[in-house]
């Protein structure tokens, strides 16, 4: 049987965005497909530029029904669910995830979180193969290749995250089919890479990004595009994972850190605002999707469960011992609220961070400074730095004028940080479950939750890890049964 992707009609909606002038806009009627000659594409950086916009805007759009797999928030907010910090008192939108019952191979987590990334996999092969093939000038198909190779490495990252062990478990452990040159309804599927394999693809994409891509973002400065900054942050996160087992990548992890924020100072004043549609001005965003109110993923984006008020099921509470984490004076613990007296119990508290809006207009966080100090910090605490500390304490003071350092080390130090990184990052790309299952912990929930969802799961227990779709195997005749995740 040949390997058939479900993904190739994205591929015709991504050309086909090249007639009706995308513009980093969502789909409006998509033409036929016939009617575009793929060669005008990578004809001009204009044509490329279309496509990459299309690539962008299809990562936010109503990717399915229901609302929980409407996108990359879906990936973001299915992980938040589990964690430790977001709490479901009443069974809604997430319940299975938070739940950990909605990993198997034949239910929507697994087959959405597939197909969705290995969909632009396959869209960036795309646009790799043509921009080599084009007749552009060099530096323009250098330029244009590094993004589109970050954005392979950062798909290939996010799948592997999912459907693997990690890598400081299980550092030659069986990883992900690898393709990278476009696929079509005749290729063949390919067997699971090892782990090993798999993170050499993803650092030669980013370090080959990191070399040829600009600072300076086409599109007049909006930050939804993967620059330089960007896909250094995305080796920073690379080479901490691979730091788990190899310590040479923690020197690795640190630089690039730091590459990565250099332009984007921490700046407390920012917390004030809600991330809504002008998040994307703020200072330390390096990445980020904004959303207009007519272009948005309505039902799937992050106020809908968090908010308060507007439209939708609100049903995403924070644990109460979570909120005792931050001291009044700390700016982010504003964003923690109880809204009036009917709110109790488990149900007691809210966050207002994504806004409490009525026309969906989120803005979608990607990558934030705070998380780069964060890194360097824990790769510093992990090699025993005595700075360590310190990089610590210039975003606890930033955030909190009344903070003071905690002099820890060694271990004591590392649990802070990563303490730290759940704060900063609540609500966002689902930190503290990555790193539970990065850092090899157990998940503890207590009564914060309700009771069916109060339970401990332990260090490297195979419900962290996604299993691979039914309909991959059913397709992909290089996969056996023992290729399948517990």
């Amino acid at each position: 049987m040949k390997r058939t992707f479900q993904h190739i009609s994205y591929i015709g909606c991504l050309v086909a965005l090249l007639v009706t002038g995308c513009n980093k806009n969502f789909l409006d009627d998509p033409k036929p497909t016939d009617t575009v000659d793929p060669a005008e594409v990578f004809a001009s950086e204009a044509g490329v530029r279309a496509f990459f916009n299309g690539i962008y805007s299809l990562l936010r759009t109503q990717w399915r029904s229901p609302s929980d797999v409407y996108g990359i928030v879906s990936v973001n907010l299915a992980r938040e669910v589990r964690g430790g910090d977001v709490s479901l008192p009443n069974a809604n939108t997430y319940y299975t995830d938070y739940l950990y019952e909605n990993r198997a191979a034949t239910y929507r987590r697994s087959s959405f979180t597939w197909d969705f990334f290995y969909s632009f996999i396959n869209s960036a092969n795309n646009l790799i193969s043509g921009v080599h093939n084009s007749q552009l000038a060099e530096s323009s198909k250098q330029q244009l290749e590094a993004e589109g190779r970050a954005f392979r490495a950062w798909c290939y990252f996010e799948l592997v995250r999912e459907f693997s062990r990690s890598y400081s478990e299980l550092p030659g452990g069986p990883g992900l089919p690898i393709y990278t040159e476009p696929t079509t309804a005749s290729t063949i599927g390919h067997p699971r890479a090892a782990l090993p394999e798999v993170y050499a693809l993803i650092r030669s994409d980013l370090e080959y990004a990191v070399t040829y891509l600009p600072v300076k973002r086409a599109n007049g400065g909006l930050k939804d595009i993967i620059n330089r900054d960007v896909a250094y942050g995305l080796l920073a996160r690379v080479y901490l994972e691979l730091g788990m087992k190899d310590p040479a990548f923690l020197t690795k992890a640190i630089t690039a850190s730091q590459q990565a924020r250099a332009g984007y100072p921490l700046n407390a004043a920012e917390l004030s605002a809600t991330m809504t549609a002008d998040f994307a001005t703020k200072k330390e965003v390096l990445w980020g999707f904004p959303q207009a109110p007519d272009q948005t993923i309505y039902y799937g984006t992050p106020s809908t469960f968090y908010g308060i008020s507007g439209i939708g099921p609100f049903n995403f509470f924070v644990d109460s011992n979570f909120v005792r984490l931050f001291t009044d004076t700390d700016i982010r613990r504003s964003k923690f609220v109880n809204p009036d007296a009917s709110y109790v119990g488990l149900a007691k508290w809210k966050t207002i961070k994504f806004g409490t809006t009525t026309n969906f207009s989120d803005y979608i966080v990607m990558m934030r400074s705070p998380e780069m100090y964060l890194i360097e910090a824990e790769a510093k605490a992990r090699l025993n730095d005595a700075t360590a500390g310190d990089v610590l304490f210039a975003v606890q003071q930033n955030r909190d004028p009344a903070a003071t350092p905690s002099h820890a080390t060694g271990a004591a130090l590392i649990a802070e940080i990563l303490v730290e990184k759940r704060k900063e990052l609540f609500g966002e790309i689902g930190i503290g479950f990555l790193d539970i299952k990065r850092t090899n912990a157990p998940l503890v929930r207590s009564n914060g939750h309700p009771a069916n969802a109060v339970f401990t799961i332990p260090a490297n227990s195979a419900g962290f890890t996604l299993q691979i779709p039914q309909t991959e195997f059913d397709a992909n005749p290089a996969l056996k049964p023992t290729d399948q995740n517990d």
